[in-house]
């Protein structure tokens, strides 16, 4: 009879192959994004779920739930330590979230093709590996044995439960990393050039954008403007194979920063993307346009043919704090942006205002050191002009402006061909005499007038402070943000926000 049930439970068992990864199957995801969240010499990662650590050189896994996973750099390897283990890998560890349930070992365990000791041995496990439950079987001997897979797409086997702690799935795994901002999603840990440790989170693109949206724009906004910002931040993010968590990409503060609002506009239009001719843009975005956005090609230099979409359009319902602004400087904060002492005396700064609605790509000052022009795209152009009211910016708000300097009195007016000119200053100037051509070396001169010789002194004509006035926030190129707000509550659609100001492109999945 014993005989007779070891053959039936050979008959329900499928005989399976050897499979060459002790893991379970760290969760997959549909559009995977990555983004760098942490670069330092050491880290922590609060692991709230269940995860799976994969090093990277060695192939060793262990499971890991609800504990703290510390990572750092010891000069030559990565040296991950956590509850009962350790580990070193000079390739970095991945941290992988699982939703399966897991069989977690508690002692080294070996996998067998059937659910008895008298089935071939197909792999072994270490303690503190994992493999995906499948579900249970009791033989004839009455001996609990649990079908694992060790990895998706790998051949499943059996182990004898008493070696095995069933871990139940989990719905929802977030880590929060060094004592901060929690995320949802899994990690490469990988080691720098300088000795440190890069930790990269990555996700599904849809739950990217969660820790997105809400921190690119304010969640109370209007819908259709949450949703066309939803719809920029996908189509920005499809193009880049490693993001950053700041403004340099996109501001993402993961789990932490998330918002149901804001959730609900990600997914009412889940999967959506900005396209020209049928292809992924880059949709930029920012806050404010002044008006009327830029012309890519007149702010940055890039070329009209290939980025035709990246147009300058009306924005007539913006209203926001930086649609005008006005900004005065010394001439002590500017002169060191063009490579200028501090010390030296400004008499004159213009600017060249090439851009279609008046963008500033150059500016020309005169000094007692020489004159100086610099020319640019809107960044470099800002950047000449230090502010330090907005934080996290410290340069100019956008390239859209006008400015007007203030001066002491000129210390002469002098007759020339083309007219009455100012001079800034005496001292230096050529001046001809019936005797010939002498340098003034003082700023007093004598000057022979119709009532007679008067003496001429005054101010050296130097510029004290110039005042800059200016429309929009930030690069001004694609999508504004208070401009959405503003066609959203004018009845505008999310999709017809960005083919507004993209135009000629399509909105799809």
């Amino acid at each position: 009879m014993k005989k007779l049930l070891t053959a039936l439970a050979a008959l329900i068992i499928l005989f399976v192959q050897p499979a060459f990864s002790e893991a379970a199957t760290g969760k997959a995801y549909p559009k995977k994004i990555s983004v760098i969240v942490q670069t330092g010499q050491s880290a922590s990662i609060y692991l709230a779920g269940n995860y799976q650590l994969k090093n990277l050189q060695t192939g060793q896994t262990a499971i890991l739930t609800y504990v703290t996973l510390n990572l750092n750099h010891d000069g030559s390897t990565v040296v991950a330590t956590y509850p009962g283990g350790s580990q070193k890998s000079t390739s970095g560890f991945d941290v992988e979230e699982v939703t399966t349930e897991i069989a977690q070992f508690t002692t080294e365990t070996e996998m067998r093709s059937g659910a008895t000791t008298g089935y071939p041995i197909v792999q072994t496990f270490k303690a503190g590996e994992g493999a995906d439950y499948i579900n249970s079987f009791t033989n004839a001997a009455g001996e609990v044995w649990y079908n694992v897979r060790p990895q998706a797409g790998k051949s499943a086997g059996w182990v004898i439960a008493k070696n095995v702690k069933r871990v139940s799935a989990s719905t929802l795994n977030t880590s929060r990393v060094n004592s901060g901002t929690s995320y949802r999603g899994s990690y490469h840990v990988k080691p720098t050039s300088n000795k440190q440790i890069q930790l990269v989170n990555f996700l599904d693109m849809e739950d990217y954008l969660k820790g997105v949206v809400p921190n690119e724009m304010p969640a109370l906004w209007h819908k259709e403007a949450l949703k066309a910002q939803a719809i920029a931040a996908r189509s920005y993010a499809s193009h880049d194979l490693l993001l950053y968590d700041s403004a340099r990409s996109q501001v993402y503060k993961g789990y932490s920063g998330e918002n149901s609002l804001a959730n609900t506009a990600i997914k009412e239009t889940e999967g959506l993307v900005v396209r020209y001719n049928g292809k992924v843009v880059q949709t930029f975005f920012y806050s404010t346009s002044g008006g009327r956005t830029a012309n890519a090609w007149d702010v940055w230099g890039s070329s009209k043919t290939t980025f035709p979409y990246l147009a300058s359009v009306e924005d007539k319902y913006e209203a926001s704090p930086y649609s005008n602004w006005t900004e005065t400087f010394t001439p002590a904060s500017i002169l060191p942006k063009f490579g200028l002492p501090v010390t030296a005396t400004l008499y004159d700064i213009t600017t060249e205002n090439n851009g279609a609605n008046g963008e500033v790509t150059g500016v020309t000052v005169k000094t007692s050191a020489g004159d100086k022009t610099i020319r640019g795209n809107e960044g470099v152009i800002r950047g000449l002009f230090p502010v330090n009211k907005v934080s996290g910016y410290t340069t100019l708000y956008s390239s859209w402006f006008t400015l007007k300097s203030t001066k002491t009195q000129p210390g002469v007016a002098v007759q020339t061909p083309d007219g009455v000119v100012d001079l800034p200053e005496m001292k230096g100037q050529m001046v001809l005499t019936p005797t010939g051509e002498i340098t003034l070396s003082d700023s007093e001169v004598q000057v022979q007038t119709s009532s007679g010789i008067v003496s001429a002194t005054g101010g050296t004509g130097e510029v004290t402070s110039i005042t800059v006035n200016g429309k929009g926030f930030g690069h001004r190129i694609g999508m504004s943000q208070y401009g959405a707000k503003g066609y959203a509550e004018n009845g505008m659609r999310a999709a017809d926000i960005m083919k507004h100001y993209f135009p000629g492109t399509t909105v799809s999945k």
